[in-house]
C-alpha cells in the first residue's frame, strides 16, 4: 500500500520504519525538508521524502501524525488531496503547560476523532496509533508474533480492515473499539493510555471506562 505520512516526529518515523519493513511504499513528510532527508536516508532507500501536500496526494491511506497545536496548518496543506481517502488520525489533543508537563486541550466530553472529522469532512477518518508511546512500540512490536494491543476506531468495515492490517503489519495486535464516535478511550486520559497491554486487557479496561462514563 502507498502510505503518506504527515509529520516526521516520533510517531511518523516509527511507523515509517515498521511499514517500510513490511513492504509498504512510504512518503514521509515535513514542513522542514532539509531536516527530513537524513531521516529518510536512515530508514531506507525505498522511503521517499516530501511536503505534507505531496504525502497526502501520494498515499492511498494517510497517517496524520503532527503535534496537535499544528493540526489546522496540516489540514490546510492536505485538504485538497484527501477527498474520499482514509486518514488515520494519530494526533493527541495535548499541549505543553507553562512550567512543565502536558495538559488536554479539548473538553472532557469531546472526542478528538470527531473534531478532526468535522474539520476534514472530505476524508474518511479513523483513529489509531495514539495510545502507546513510540518507545514501547519499538520495544514490543513483533511482526512475527504480535502480542501487544493497539486499539483503534473507524466507521466503515473496509476502513477497519485496512487499519487492522496496518496495525498487524507494524507488529501489534489490532483491537477495534467500534466507530470514531466511540473512540473516547483513545484520547488521554484513559485507563489504556500509554500502557503495554494485551487485547483482553484493553477490552476489559475499555468496558469499565465506558460503564463509568455512562454512570
Amino acid at each position: 500500500m502507498k502510505i503518506g505520512i504527515i509529520g516526521a516526529g516520533a510517531i511518523g518515523q516509527t511507523y515509517a520504519k515498521l511499514w517500510n519493513a513490511a513492504g509498504h511504499n512510504i512518503l514521509l513528510s515535513s514542513r522542514n525538508l532539509e531536516k527530513l532527508t537524513p531521516i529518510v536516508d536512515d530508514i531506507g532507500p525505498a522511503v521517499q521524502a516530501g511536503t505534507p501536500a505531496e504525502a497526502a496526494k501520494f498515499g492511498e491511506a494517510v497517517l496524520l501524525a503532527v503535534n496537535y497545536w499544528t493540526l489546522d496548518q496540516a489540514i490546510a496543506a492536505i485538504r485538497p488531496h484527501v477527498s474520499g481517502k482514509l486518514v488515520i488520525d494519530a494526533t493527541n489533543p495535548l499541549r505543553r503547560k507553562d512550567g512543565g508537563g502536558i495538559e488536554r486541550t479539548i473538553g472532557g466530553d469531546q472526542i478528538a476523532g470527531l473534531i478532526l472529522a468535522a474539520k476534514l469532512p472530505e476524508a474518511r477518518i479513523a483513529k489509531a496509533l495514539t495510545t502507546l508511546w513510540t518507545g514501547h512500540v519499538e520495544r514490543h512490536a513483533d511482526p512475527a508474533a504480535p502480542k501487544t494491543a493497539m486499539p483503534f476506531a473507524a466507521d466503515a468495515p473496509e476502513d477497519r480492515e485496512t487499519v487492522a492490517r496496518l496495525v498487524t503489519d507494524a507488529g501489534l495486535v489490532p483491537v477495534s473499539l467500534g466507530t470514531v464516535a466511540r473512540s473516547r478511550p483513545l484520547d488521554p486520559p484513559s485507563p489504556i493510555w500509554n500502557l503495554v497491554l494485551t487485547p483482553d486487557e484493553v477490552e476489559t479496561r475499555v468496558e469499565a471506562f465506558r460503564r463509568a462514563e455512562a454512570a
